[in-house]
């Protein structure tokens, strides 16, 4: 039998909600406790949320003790815990454990939070890794994860394996030079454009806009002539670059595209690339794959990714609907 909990009563050990963030606690309805041992004590309204259970004791390494709890209880924790508690908007979520807020890594998550008008979660334990943050940001309402730069050969994997938009950057100070943003005629490329000319002002960097032309289809032609579709957007895309106050410049490569991308990565020293994935990224899994092969000096990779919920449980959706009728 599941144990029931009187919140007034229990001092919440912060430690807990380091690893694991009041934003995730927020749309599960739980809340870390106490520790003892590799046990950890949990107030939940939905004790048997596989689920949450499930993403607790990977991002607690423990023993996960369900206690009940009701939803007006834990609201009343959560408001004392933060003033915003309420709410529960898009957020970024950052693994920075070591890095200061001055290190790249931070700088650029904390620049695309305010572009997106969103919070940045910040997890500091360094116990927690990859796997653990990626589960995390698949179960929340968050946007975009921010990781160290891993290893080349760990990229693919993690683009992959990512349910979100994920940022990957090195924690070194200094500020970013070139950018390259890869533009694929997607929807999702003003999405990035967005995203990439923030980044490019904050840092002051040069951007550049890599347009791929298939030639077999006359693109090349078309892109040039703001009268033609092609023409149309990316004219559309220069329009939100420029309005960051950064004047992007053009290169255009026909052919393949991924030994296009590649080429102009080798032809100068960008820094950072932005690309836009479909479905889980296969594409853009290419990409870092070859990427990863080069001798590329890449000190920041930005994946847009269309946003999904795992969804290998119909637990968490009936559970999500039950909370909004709450």
């Amino acid at each position: 039998m599941t144990a029931i909990v009187d919140l007034t009563r229990i001092k919440v050990d912060p430690h807990l909600l380091e690893r694991a963030p009041l934003t995730l606690c927020q749309y599960h309805q739980v809340l870390p406790l106490a520790r003892e041992g590799d046990r950890v004590s949990v107030a939940m309204v939905y004790p048997h949320n596989a689920t949450a259970l499930a993403m607790l004791t990977e991002l607690l390494d423990a023993q996960i003790v369900p206690v009940q709890s009701s939803a007006a209880a834990l609201q009343s924790a959560f408001a004392t815990l933060s003033p915003a508690a309420g709410a529960d908007p898009p957020y970024i979520l950052l693994q920075a454990a070591g890095a200061s807020d001055a290190a790249l890594l931070a700088r650029i998550a904390n620049t695309l939070a305010a572009a997106a008008e969103s919070e940045c979660t910040r997890l500091d334990s360094p116990e927690v890794g990859a796997t653990a943050v990626l589960a995390a940001a698949a179960a929340t309402r968050c946007r975009l994860t921010a990781l160290p730069l891993p290893t080349p050969g760990e990229y693919s994997d993690i683009v992959l394996r990512s349910f979100t938009s994920i940022l990957l950057a090195d924690t070194e100070l200094s500020p970013l030079r070139r950018i390259l943003v890869v533009l694929r005629g997607l929807g999702a490329d003003l999405q990035a454009l967005a995203w990439a000319a923030a980044v490019a002002a904050a840092e002051q960097a040069e951007l550049a806009l890599l347009v791929l032309a298939n030639a077999r289809h006359g693109d090349l032609h078309d892109l040039l002539h703001e009268e033609t579709e092609v023409g149309r957007r990316l004219a559309d895309a220069v329009n939100v670059v420029m309005a960051n106050g950064v004047e992007p410049r053009l290169r255009i490569r026909q052919g393949d595209l991924v030994p296009q991308i590649i080429a102009e990565l080798a032809a100068r020293p960008y820094d950072m690339l932005v690309l836009c994935a479909e479905s889980r990224g296969e594409f853009v899994a290419e990409v870092v794959t070859r990427l990863a092969a080069s001798d590329s000096a890449m000190r920041a990779l930005l994946i847009c990714k269309p946003n999904r919920v795992i969804t290998t449980s119909r637990t968490l959706q009936s559970n999500k609907r039950r909370l909004q009728r709450a």
